[in-house]
């Protein structure tokens, strides 16, 4: 058992192998009790089958140990002839550097000295015979070389003569031309070692060959301008022989290259190499040369198409730009050609459709950038070149999937962002010349009123100002628009805004110092006439331009994305609002044109006698008349409703100012003549607003004149209906007081003091909660002792009052009114 237990491990069997293994053979042969019996017999059965096995494995293993001895002595026996044919080759090596005379100055035995000399004759032979082999070959190709280059030269005149449908002869052409090839560079390669003479005369009669061969390039250069023709055509077999053809001398090139680094490097192994051939051979750079005739080819294509569409036609004509670039299409499918078709024919190193992107895009930017960039052409070939470029490398890199990498330097080569400012400069150049021109010519007919202004068929008065402005902003902003940049188009109408809002400042500056002369002139000699008209023209006309900017905005947001939206609504939105300011102030003007004529008038005022006897109010208010006529005339009806607030304002500021510092009312008169005065007011505006308007305005002189009527003792409640819409306005309500002759000091006391008590009681301040009223503008210039008349209201609170008759009109808000930058008030 243990004799079976290693022969199961010699077998590679693991222990439980052959656990199991021996228990199945008990199984077998123990399947009853009475099998107990047999045990002696099997185990004698067992013993015997063993010494058999033990038998053949010795065998074995003797004739194995036999085998491995004869083995290495053999091994033994070829390792001693190796170093003995090592042996004689160093000694024949020896021997030939002696016979060559690489012995000199060294001993040597007779017996290698005659076996130098024997081994020197046979080489010599041998060469000698290869010599005359070799002149022999040389002297029959040569006889041969006359009739086979004319055969070939036939062969190839007629493949030479339909390009575009060539013979598949060109593998033969190549095949024999190349052999005669190597025939040559051989023979001229040996000829070196001879006279000048059989130089010269070798040269002669290959002469005729190195024609053949040139025009054999030719061919296949010609062939390889025409490779993509060709495939259209569908050459498919002339356009693979050929690509044969330059990968097989691409080889030899290199085969002949590296063997000459080679030599030259002096490396291990190089002196082996054939060097006639290796120094032969012309190096021939077919594949770059393929590459650039493939170029030169791509370039002929784009001087062609400059030529029929982009030249000029006649000497002193322009180029036709936009043609040109209307006629490039076929760019995107000669590059989708070569993408599905060629890519498949070339190899794949040659990386082809890489090539002619890159050749294409080459030659087309130098178009650009030579003919047509160089030229400073106008602003309009500037943007169909910017929009072509944004259009050609979207179409190549979405529709080809080249590589952006492939396309660089871009095709104006980057001067993109130079063209988009230059167009953008020359739109912001052309708004401000005009710009400054319209304003000069507008300004000058202001200042100089030679003529009436310009009226509408309304009969309205206005400038050319407003529609010259935006008929030119307009064209300008559908230049901007067509270079398909939002941004462009949102810079442009910036700078657009800036102009407009230069010339509003421009208005305000010139309105101010003609009112200024009119004011201060000494007599009417000193005035030019005219200022009330143009005044009122300039006012229609900036309200006409806000008009038109509303105009502009909707136009404008509809051509541009949510992003450059907001910015564009700002800065149209702020010109809007500047033209309303102009539009104001004007207003304020006419007004104070008005209230400068009834300065000596408005002087007495509440004075004794002319006021109460003499009908100044009858004065002013037929004053006021005749403008306001004169007004509603010629003023655009939603300015003249504006028109009507303010002069009602300026009515109420300066009457109630006169009021303030009168320092004694004699009642009852003065309060009977107040109450006339307030009716023909009254009665006059209303025949220009509304009744109700009028009402709503002159409630505070009704107000002012109940605390003027009323008893002492009633007195304090007239004013606490006035102090809840106007304020506390203590001050304003003593001076009245004090004013009226009625009343005792004593009682004036009283009602101040009845007056403080409620005003603390009730936390009444002296501004209520809707803003400064006209009184507390009386009261803040009476405070600040800037006058009624003859001064300037600059208050916060006065400008935020009087522009909120603006703020009231329709229209004005719809154009996006703002109470804010309001020039000041002029107030006599």
């Amino acid at each position: 058992m243990v004799h079976i237990r290693s022969v199961g491990a010699s077998t590679n069997e693991s222990p439980q192998i052959g656990f199991v293994s021996s228990t199945n053979l008990v199984a077998d042969h123990l399947k009853s009790p009475d099998d107990l019996a047999k045990i002696p017999a099997l185990r004698k059965k067992l013993l015997k089958e063993q010494s058999s096995l033990s038998a053949k494995l010795k065998s074995g293993a003797k004739e194995q140990l036999e085998a491995t001895r004869d083995g290495l002595i053999k091994l033994q026996a070829t390792r001693k002839d190796v170093t003995s044919i090592r042996d004689s080759f160093t000694e024949i090596e020896g021997i030939c550097g002696e016979s060559m005379g690489t012995h000199d100055g060294m001993t040597s035995t007779s017996r290698n000295t005659n076996a130098s000399r024997s081994f020197r004759v046979i080489s010599e032979v041998s060469q000698i015979h290869r010599n005359f082999v070799e002149t022999a070959s040389i002297l029959e190709k040569l006889e041969k070389l006359p009739s086979q280059i004319e055969t070939l030269a036939i062969r190839l005149h007629k493949a030479q003569e339909d390009l575009l449908n060539p013979s598949n002869d060109i593998l033969v052409l190549h095949f024999h031309i190349s052999k005669l090839e190597l025939f040559r560079n051989e023979t001229v390669q040996i000829g070196r070692r001879c006279s000048s003479e059989v130089r010269q005369t070798l040269n002669e009669y290959f002469s005729p060959l190195d024609g053949l061969i040139k025009r054999f390039e030719a061919y296949l250069m010609e062939i390889c301008s025409q490779m993509m023709e060709l495939l259209r055509n569908g050459h498919l077999t002339i356009v693979i022989l050929v690509l044969k053809i330059i990968e097989k001398e691409s080889r030899e090139d290199e085969k002949a290259a590296a063997i000459r680094l080679a030599k030259k490097a002096n490396l291990e192994g190089a002196a082996r190499f054939r060097s006639v051939i290796a120094n032969a051979r012309v190096i021939k750079l077919y594949r770059p040369k393929l590459m650039e005739r493939l170029d030169e080819a791509n370039r002929e294509l784009f001087d062609e198409c400059w030529s029929r569409f982009g030249a000029p036609k006649d000497e002193g004509e322009r180029a036709d730009y936009s043609d040109f670039l209307g006629h490039l299409d076929w760019i995107y499918q000669d590059l989708d050609f070569v993408k599905e078709e060629m890519e498949k024919v070339f190899p794949s190193d040659y990386n082809i459709f890489r090539f002619y992107v890159k050749s294409y895009h080459k030659h087309l930017g130098e178009i650009l950038r030579n003919r047509i960039l160089a030229t400073d052409p106008e602003a309009s070939i500037l943007l169909v070149l910017y929009q072509f470029g944004q259009e050609y490398k979207k179409t190549m890199t979405k529709e080809l999937d080249v590589d952006s990498k492939w396309l660089e330097p871009s095709l104006l080569g980057g001067k993109e962002q130079t063209i988009i400012d230059d167009y953008l400069g020359l739109i912001t150049r052309k708004i401000d010349e005009w710009t400054a021109n319209l304003m000069s010519d507008e300004v000058r007919d202001f200042v100089a009123r030679e003529r009436a202004p310009d009226e509408s068929s309304e009969g309205l008065y206005g400038l050319q100002y407003a529609a010259i402005l935006f008929q030119m902003i307009n064209q300008q902003v559908d230049v901007a628009a067509d270079s398909g940049q939002a941004s462009i188009l949102s810079r442009a109408v910036s700078h657009a805004c800036q102009a407009m809002r230069a010339s509003q400042a421009t208005w305000l500056r010139v309105l101010e110092q003609e009112f200024k002369k009119q004011r201060e002139a000494k007599g009417p000699e000193e005035v030019t006439e005219g200022l009330v008209e143009y005044v009122i023209a300039l006012a229609n006309d900036q309200l006409r331009s806000a008009d038109y900017g509303e105009a502009l905005m909707t136009r404008v947001e509809g051509m541009v994305s949510e992003k450059y939206k907001p910015q564009i609504r700002e800065a149209i939105d702020n010109v809007i609002n500047g033209y309303l300011d102009v539009s104001k102030r004007c207003t304020q003007v006419l007004v104070d044109l008005v209230f400068a004529d009834l300065r000596p008038v408005l002087k007495d005022l509440f004075s004794y006698p002319q006021w109460y006897t003499e009908g100044i109010m009858t004065t002013i208010i037929e004053t006021i008349r005749d403008y306001t006529s004169d007004y509603s005339e010629r003023v655009n009806p939603d300015l003249f409703d504006v028109l009507c607030n303010d002069l009602m304002d300026r009515f109420m500021t300066s009457y109630l100012g006169s009021l303030r510092r009168t320092s004694k009312l004699r009642m009852p008169s003065a309060g009977e003549r107040m109450r006339s005065d307030i009716e023909e007011c009254r009665s006059m505006f209303a025949s220009f607003k509304s009744t109700e308007d009028v009402a709503s305005r002159f409630e505070v002189l009704d107000m002012v004149l109940s605390m003027i009527t009323s008893s002492s003792t009633m007195v304090f409640l007239s004013y606490w209906t006035f102090a809840k819409a106007h304020g506390s306005q203590l001050a304003f309500l003593e001076a009245l007081m004090r004013a009226r002759d009625d009343i005792d000091k004593s009682d004036v006391t009283a009602i101040m003091e009845s007056a403080r008590r409620k005003v603390k009681q009730e936390n009444l301040s002296e501004i209520p909660e809707g803003g400064i009223t006209i009184v507390g503008r009386v009261e803040a210039a009476h405070a600040g002792e800037a006058g009624l008349f003859g001064g300037r209201l600059n208050l916060p609170g006065a400008t935020k009052a009087l522009t909120g008759a603006l703020a009231a009109s329709a229209r004005l808000m719809g154009a996006g009114w703002r109470q804010a930058n309001i020039p000041p008030v002029s107030s006599t």
